[in-house]
């Protein structure tokens, strides 16, 4: 199938420490246009001492599923949830 109306993300690149960057609401944005039967489930694993620990699950019917993880502490970021989900 071909889509005339692909998602181009390097329209929404920006530069962070000179390196192009793609922000995770166009990552998603993205997902959605060429996923949109797609799940995305996140959960917090664990949250002491500042660090905050998830698991992101995502499903792509017909297509298959992973799982991935991130981290960060109150140390890297003040709102280090919402940079580890």
């Amino acid at each position: 199938m071909t889509d005339t109306t692909a998602f181009d993300p390097k329209k929404y690149l920006t530069r962070v420490n000179g390196a192009e960057y793609l922000e995770v609401k166009w990552r998603l944005v993205w997902f959605r246009h060429d996923n949109p039967n797609g799940r995305i489930h996140t959960e917090l694993v664990t949250h002491e001492d500042n660090v905050a620990v998830f698991r992101a699950y995502v499903e792509i019917p017909e297509h298959g599923s992973a799982t991935g993880w991130g981290s960060e502490s109150a140390g890297d970021f003040r709102d280090y949830l919402e940079k580890a989900e």
